[in-house]
């Protein structure tokens, strides 16, 4: 039974045995002009509940992550449990585009398997279709934990994990990686933008006056921002944290997530003083707009930052190098 995922997405299918020698042929099909420079690897991994819609939509990011920073995509989908002893199914596609930088071709190769139980022999499969020497950063997409775990042991070969907290939840960053420092969230990549506006905002402000009679900060967010929600309240916790050490002053504060985003906005902040002041930042407008209004700030009238969150390739740039 063929795979909806791999069905879906464009390449010629091949029998296993055939992969790497049709990426020859098409190699050699696009003659010498196309450009064959991979940086790394990078496995994108489909949970079985993904959808064909879905899966497309990610191949698209990975290929424009792909035409930024050439690599080669293997991408993995994994069958429902009853569909566990399920005959693997291969595709190969090479994709090519005009890059201006080099006024030629550059290609990007992708190979997609559709398989079953995760196995010993499945590993070593996927090793082998890896370009040997270079970095494999691994992008865990609709993965449950379940279908995670048989992984675990393979990701040790990984520079990176990625996975996207708003979708995995946070019990899938609480396995028991191999290399934990390697495992990086898409959520708080796409806020780099949030807390570099939001960063240079607090910066004008001394130190003392972030963390003095702090008592309370919380972040309310929408049902599908839980992950940026989580992001943002540590880097929270991280900057005031490091205000009250440089104006050694001692932070007594609480820090919490609160699932009650108001309407119109995709998440906002508040911190709560003893004195009664406050600190408020909204990012509204579907997230485009950011409103900051802080009681001890030199402007009391509300600052507006046009600032939204990072696109996927970006964001998986993001997630890779940093």
């Amino acid at each position: 039974m063929a795979h909806p995922l791999i069905d879906a997405l464009p390449g010629n299918p091949v029998k296993i045995s055939a992969v790497l020698p049709s990426l020859d042929k098409a190699w050699a099909e696009e003659g010498e002009e196309a450009s064959r420079a991979s940086q790394m690897n990078v496995v994108l991994m489909f949970g079985a509940g993904v959808s064909s819609e879905d899966a497309q939509a990610r191949f698209d990011e990975a290929i424009r992550f792909a035409q930024r920073y050439p690599c080669r995509l293997v991408i993995l989908a994994a069958r429902p449990v009853a569909e566990a002893a399920a005959v693997l199914e291969a595709k190969v596609n090479v994709l090519c585009f005009f890059d201006p930088s080099r006024r030629g071709k550059r290609c990007c190769e992708a190979l997609m398997l559709a398989h079953g139980a995760p196995t010993a022999e499945l590993e070593s499969l996927v090793s082998t279709w890896l370009e040997g020497d270079l970095p494999v950063n691994l992008w865990a997409h609709g993965v449950t934990v379940a279908e995670f775990q048989p992984w675990l042991a393979w990701t040790s070969r990984c520079r990176r994990v990625v996975a996207d907290r708003s979708l995995v939840g946070d019990d899938f960053f609480k396995l028991a990686f191999p290399n934990p420092k390697s495992v990086r969230d898409l959520a708080v990549a796409r806020c780099l933008p949030v807390r570099q506006a939001l960063g240079q905002f607090l910066a004008a402000h001394a130190p003392a006056e972030l963390v003095r009679g702090l008592r309370s900060v919380t972040i309310n967010h929408g049902p599908a921002l839980q992950g940026e929600a989580a992001g943002l309240l540590e880097w929270m916790r991280v900057c005031l944290t490091h205000c009250a050490g440089l104006s050694r002053s001692h932070l007594d504060a609480t820090f919490a997530l609160s699932p009650k985003a108001p309407p119109g906005d995709s998440l906002d902040a508040e911190w709560v003083f003893a004195d009664g002041a406050r600190f408020s930042w909204e990012h509204a407008d579907q997230g485009t707009r950011a409103i900051i209004t802080f009681a001890r700030s030199r402007q009391s009238a509300p600052v507006t930052q046009r600032v939204a969150l990072m696109g996927a390739p970006a964001a998986l740039s993001e997630a890779v190098f940093f």
